[in-house]
């Protein structure tokens, strides 16, 4: 006995001297105070106050999003005490606490499940009871009859229970539809909110030592990759005679696995994931240019690698973006590569933007998976994320063997595949208070903000302004009959632009979306504002000075064209009209402009302008008359 004795004691001897060795272990709760959400990723700040015990101690602050950058944490500490060491791992055990929205779902589930249990048992009583009667329904024997008022009850007993059984029936299964209805939404909902919340947490543990048992305060701050935010504007124009209201917002988004609940909010025009190592040139080796042409869809084509669509400025792209599965990858952020424009993918996995002329590529990030940069290729592009090339990056794992660990990793993927639907919302707008500094601009919001981790849109108003603009309308009838009201605003450097799509109201109704491109070195920023239906413009084609003529060997064919403008609002207006007549590029092809109504020309370009002011109820006719002299054995295209 004495020997056990001892065999333990000197089992147990190495432990109990390791535990009053080991550094004692405090778990902290930390609130997040404020963020500053760059256009790509943002900066979290937290605050805790912990009891230090005297000694050596761990500090572990939980419930830290899984999606940190490692490199970007900081740590500050108030008190008496030394911090010698910081820790980030990952807690693959804890989980996000549910919130109050998922808790309530789930009851709501639950009770409707219990509903659809008993109407379903229900239905199976009266189907049994329908088969009972109907495997008894033989009356009487081979030998024996039965009466008339016995067979007249029977039937009356038959038809009215089967009658009820039936309505019954109908009655139970219109519920079950109901009730399925309802779990079937129910769950989605739940799913979605659960991926959105996160798959799991991180912790950030502090290495302390003090002299004495303190008081510490501390704030944390670390960047996530998966948030950011890119700009959008509402353009209202009362009318031509009042300036411009501009207003100036930021959409924000965020999927980095904890919400950000009434924080103070900062908008960087930064990006931190750009590189901040000045460029060097390199030996710029010329060769000969070889063009290359490829047509999409009959419109659309690239030339020497670079992709001009036939919308100009402004065009439209749009798509889906899906995993490998088809299934729609919900706030997935689709940028302009090099520009501040982008959006997010909606509940269907579904986006559009409009594009800058110069713009190339586009680049595609969601949470869990690689981010990945794509040539603009066509008017529509479907992006598909491939999730065998999913980022787990490399961490440190707490209470979990190799095992353990490979299962849970395969269930993080799982889970990674099963976002589900959100739609766009639009958070309460507030004032800004605009801070510079040298290389970004912070827009620091006044009022605190809570954008939740569900990837979907919040909106931010940052600053609103009233612009002194030049109005004036735009028409080149030959493409385009419409009047499009075009706006100059100048001293808007100051402004702290980016580019970004732009909603255009004029005279209280909705027109559209354009593109406000700040991409510019001139002075003026040119808005379009959109058509007017009120400026009627008609371009037609004057039959008497439309003929060929031969003369030796060669042909003259004349075109004439007649332009009226007609002025439908209240007040005047100026306007320009552009049209063109053609360039020769052979010398035995001879043009000449016969009439053309004091028109301004562009000789290398072949246009005509003309700028006018337009009274209102006023009309105004141009027009212009050309002709082309060329080889009568030769044909041109005139039409």
């Amino acid at each position: 006995m004495k020997v056990t004795t001892f065999i333990f004691g000197l089992l147990i001897l190495p432990q109990l001297l390791f535990s009053n060795l080991a550094p004692k272990e405090k778990s902290v709760k930390s609130e997040i105070k404020r963020v500053t959400v760059f256009r790509t990723g943002a900066q979290v700040s937290r605050e805790a106050s912990a009891t230090i015990p005297a000694g050596n101690s761990l500090v572990k602050f939980t419930g830290i999003s899984p999606n940190i950058n490692k490199q970007s944490i900081q740590i500050k500490g108030n008190g008496d005490f030394t911090i010698l060491s910081v820790n980030h791992q990952i807690n693959f055990f804890e989980e996000p606490e549910k919130t109050t929205r998922i808790e309530s779902l789930e009851l709501e589930n639950i009770r409707i499940q219990d509903l659809l249990n008993e109407q379903n048992a229900l239905l199976k009583v009266l189907q049994e009871e329908e088969s009972l009667i109907l495997t008894n329904k033989s009356i009487g024997g081979q030998q024996t009859g039965v009466k008339i008022e016995e067979l007249r009850a029977i039937a009356e007993f038959y038809r009215t229970r089967l009658k009820e059984i039936k309505l019954e029936s109908l009655s139970i299964n219109k519920n079950v539809k109901v009730q399925k209805d309802s779990i079937a939404r129910i769950k989605a909902q739940l799913s979605s909110l659960n991926a959105n919340q996160g798959i799991y947490t991180s912790e950030i543990v502090l290495a302390v030592n003090s002299k004495r048992v303190v008081q510490g305060d501390f704030v944390l701050s670390y960047v996530v990759k998966n948030a950011g935010w890119f700009p959008n504007y509402d353009i209202r124009v009362k009318d031509v005679q009042n300036p411009i209201e501009l207003i100036y917002k930021g959409n924000v988004f965020q999927t980095s696995g904890e919400s950000w609940d009434n924080v103070k909010l900062t908008l960087s025009t930064g990006d931190f994931s750009q590189t901040g190592t000045k460029p060097t040139l390199e030996p710029w080796r010329l060769g000969f240019y070889v063009p290359v042409y490829a047509y999409k869809n009959g419109m659309d084509r690239y030339q020497g690698g670079v992709y001009s669509g036939t919308g100009g400025r402004g065009r439209l792209l749009s798509g889906r973006v899906t995993d490998t599965s088809g299934e729609p990858l919900i706030g997935a952020t689709v940028m302009v590569s090099g520009t501040s424009i982008g959006t997010v993918a909606d509940i269907d996995g579904r986006y559009s933007l409009k594009l800058p002329n110069n713009a190339q590529n586009i680049i595609i990030s969601y949470t869990g998976f690689e981010q990945i940069e794509t040539a603009i290729n066509s008017t529509t592009m479907n992006i598909v994320l491939d999730d065998s090339n999913m980022m787990l990056e490399e961490v440190v794992v707490t209470g979990m063997g190799r095992d353990a660990l490979a299962g849970r990793v395969a269930g993080l993927k799982g889970k990674m595949k099963k976002r589900r639907k959100a739609k766009n919302q639009i958070a309460t707008q507030a004032t800004v208070v605009k801070k510079d500094r040298t290389t970004t601009v912070q827009f620091e919001i006044e009022l605190p903000y809570t954008i939740p981790t569900n990837g979907k849109q919040y909106t931010v108003q940052m600053q609103s302004h009233e612009l002194p603009a030049y109005f004036e309308y735009y028409c080149a009838p030959k493409l385009d009959k419409d009047a499009f009201l075009t706006a100059q605003v100048t001293e808007w450097e100051d402004l702290n632009l980016l580019s970004g799509e732009a909603n255009l109201f004029f005279e209280g109704t909705y027109l559209g979306k354009s593109l406000l491109d700040t991409e510019t070195v001139e002075d003026t920023l040119n808005l379009s504002l959109g058509r007017d239906r009120d400026i009627v413009i008609t371009r037609k084609k004057q039959k008497e000075f439309t003929k060929k003529q031969f003369i030796g060997n060669k042909r003259t064919d004349t075109r004439a064209w007649d332009i009226e403008i007609r002025n439908k609002k209240k007040q005047a207006i100026n306007i320009v009209i552009e049209d063109q007549y053609p360039i020769s590029t052979d010398e035995k092809i001879e043009i000449k402009m016969e009439s053309d109504k004091q028109a301004i020309h562009d000789k290398d370009k072949g246009l005509l302008r003309w700028k006018f002011k337009l009274e209102s109820g006023g009309t105004n006719k141009l027009g212009f008359r050309y002709s082309v002299k060329y080889p009568k054995k030769k044909r041109v295209d005139l039409e």
